[in-house]
């Protein structure tokens, strides 16, 4: 019996330990649960994915990487890279911690102007990314319909 428990728990800490390659990938879809979250408890529907918005979010990620505004590094307005978006929200996270879901979601419900954004009623659906740039940070970009 005792060798079934510690077999279990050296299972569970080893899973902890070495996440699955796809734990990365589940971000954006972790992004998209603690918004619609913050949405169900504000009385709004939830958003769901939408393919056009994350090619456009990814767009804006990897500029983001030369200039981090929403400024587009042509020198343009972030609304000008598609007419699929009508807000967006940027992070920069400089390491581990500021990428994971749950901080990125709570730093855009702090910032008044980011909630908004997470808050719209008329919102059905967002593109979600990440995007790691050659200096190792990362940078994340929801756009918004």
């Amino acid at each position: 019996m005792r060798r079934a428990i510690l077999s279990v728990l050296l299972v569970f800490v080893l899973g902890i330990l070495f996440q699955p390659i796809t734990a990365k990938a589940a971000r954006e879809d972790d992004i998209l649960t603690l918004m619609n979250d913050a949405r169900a408890q504000q009385g709004l529907g939830a958003v769901s994915l939408d393919s056009t918005l994350t090619g456009v979010a990814q767009t804006r990620a990897e500029e983001c990487s030369s200039r981090f505004s929403h400024v587009r590094p042509n020198g343009k307005a972030w609304y000008t890279v598609s007419k699929s978006t009508k807000a967006e929200n940027l992070a920069h996270a400089v390491n581990d911690a500021q990428q994971k879901p749950e901080n990125v979601v709570l730093a855009w419900l702090l910032s008044p102007s980011h909630k908004a954004n997470v808050m719209r009623k008329n919102c059905t659906s967002v593109g979600i990314a990440y995007y790691q740039g050659t200096n190792g940070e990362t940078y994340i970009v929801c756009e918004f319909n």
